[in-house]
């Protein structure tokens, strides 16, 4: 009995498991599914949105600081603004020439406007190193700069309009900020006719303030050569990237210039910037004195021995960032090698004393190191070069040039030259080459004649021209090399 009821139990179960598979086999019949659990999250802090770090403004790539603004400037703000264009380049403070070539930029005249600049004041131009030079309102506005020719290097006599400006582009290029930052200063022209002093050409330009009146002046120089300092020249040579000096007085006034053995050394010789090389130590063991002069004629002198190497003794241009005052203006003598009744001012001239060269010192170089020969029907053949020519008496005159005008030149006479190498009976022309092979005849006899013709020096060295008065433009020929007599 007991198996029995176990078999119908057994029975039922398997009916019912057979009716639950069939429904989920139908398509009549739907079964809902059994729904899955909701997992559980565990709730947090959710991580912090990343904030992007702000960027530093760009800086400016001009500023322009006036009396009572600093305005600053972007590169494209610059771009922006009407564009001067024009050719410049450069001549080194020993004579090397920097072609002229296309630049373009923002002329300075016009910034200066934006700084609020008049006659009354100047505008002094900064490189990122600390190297500034100030323009006057007479060269920015005029453009009032000396200008050479950019072939032989002598300073032109007929006026050429320039124009000072601060150039972004250089031969149709933007510049290149590791050489020339983004920024320079240039004097340019419309033609490539000229170059102007290289200190008037700044690179690494990135501001320009206004500063009191700059009044231009000159220290004229006579030794070996004459020559005159020009105001931007000094200021130029007073940066501390130059030859710069400064020295503290007791009353913690900072004056600033060039050391006085620099500028002797400009004109002993015709090394004109070669640092303590320029002074010449041969014509120092010689001996000789240097006349520092005041434009009311009161004098220190110094022996060169003195002066050699010297940083203590200086020709100050500046006190406290400041002009002089009208009582030492415009250079005033300070330094703590000296005596108080040394510290002159209103200093306006340097003269070399320097022992006389005799004529028997004058030999000939070896034909391939001349830069100018005499020869022909003479007794002896002349090659030269300009330091051998220099201790020759040395004539200065102002002679008419038939096209230029009046103009003051340097040289040695003709004759003088004539006379050393001995010219022989029947010579009669004098065959003159230049360089760029240009020939040219004057006679024997009108040559004889003239007492001031010169074989002229230049602002560049070991170049030279005849000058020729009262004769035809022809024979004033420039870069003389050779004079044949025949």
């Amino acid at each position: 009995m007991k198996l029995y009821m176990r078999l119908i139990l057994t029975g039922g179960l398997l009916l019912a498991l057979a009716l639950v598979f069939a429904a989920c086999s139908s398509p009549g019949l739907t079964v809902p599914p059994t729904p899955e659990p909701t997992p559980i999250v565990e709730q947090s802090n959710p991580a912090p949105t990343a904030i992007p770090p702000t960027e530093a403004p760009a800086a400016p790539a001009l500023e322009i600081v006036s009396l009572t603004e600093t305005q600053a400037f972007s590169l494209a703000d610059l771009q922006a603004m009407p564009a001067t264009e024009g050719y410049g380049g450069i001549k080194s403070s020993t004579g090397k020439i920097t072609p002229p070539i296309k630049f373009k930029g923002v002329a300075l005249k016009d910034l200066a406007k934006l700084a609020g600049m008049d006659e009354t004041s100047g505008l002094n131009v900064v490189a990122e190193d600390g190297y500034s030079i100030t323009f006057s309102y007479d060269q920015i506005t005029n453009g009032t700069f000396i200008a050479y020719d950019p072939a032989m290097g002598d300073e032109l006599k007929n006026p050429v309009e320039l124009t000072a400006m601060v150039a972004y582009e250089m031969d149709g290029k933007p510049l290149d900020p590791k050489q020339d930052g983004l920024l320079r200063l240039i004097v340019v022209s419309d033609k490539l006719n000229q170059v102007t002093d290289g200190h008037w050409a700044v690179k690494w330009v990135n501001k320009l303030e206004i500063k009191p009146l700059v009044m231009e002046w000159k220290l004229k120089a006579v030794g070996g050569i004459e020559d005159a300092y020009e105001r931007g020249t000094i200021e130029s040579c007073s940066a501390p990237q130059c030859h710069g000096a400064s020295w503290t007085d007791d009353k913690a006034q900072e004056w600033v210039g060039v050391p006085l053995y620099i500028l002797v050394g400009g004109v002993d010789d015709e090394n004109k910037h070669e640092g303590t090389a320029a002074y010449n130590t041969d014509l120092v063991r010689a001996g000789y004195t240097v006349d520092v002069i005041a434009s009311d004629g009161y004098t220190v002198s110094f022996d060169a021995l003195r002066l050699l190497g010297n940083k203590n003794i200086l020709l100050a241009y500046k006190v406290n960032d400041n002009p002089l005052a009208e009582k030492y203006f415009p250079l005033r003598l300070v330094g703590s090698d000296l005596e108080k009744n040394e510290m002159a001012g209103m200093i306006t001239e340097l003269k070399l004393n320097l022992p006389k060269a005799e004529s028997s010192a004058i030999t000939n170089l070896p034909a391939d190191k001349a830069t100018f020969t005499l020869m022909g029907q003479v007794n002896q053949e002349l090659t030269l070069d300009e330091a051998t020519l220099r201790k020759m008496e040395m004539l200065k005159i102002t002679a008419e040039h038939p096209k230029k005008g009046k103009e003051d030149y340097e040289g040695i006479a003709l004759n003088a030259l004539l006379d050393l190498a001995g010219v022989k009976d029947g010579a009669k022309t004098l065959v003159v080459t230049s360089a760029d092979g240009y020939v040219t005849e004057v006679s024997l006899a009108d040559v004889r004649a003239c007492k001031d013709c010169l074989l002229g020096f230049t602002n560049t060295l070991e170049k030279f021209k005849l000058v020729m008065p009262g004769m035809e433009s022809s024979v004033w020929a420039k870069d003389v090399i050779k004079i044949e007599v025949k």
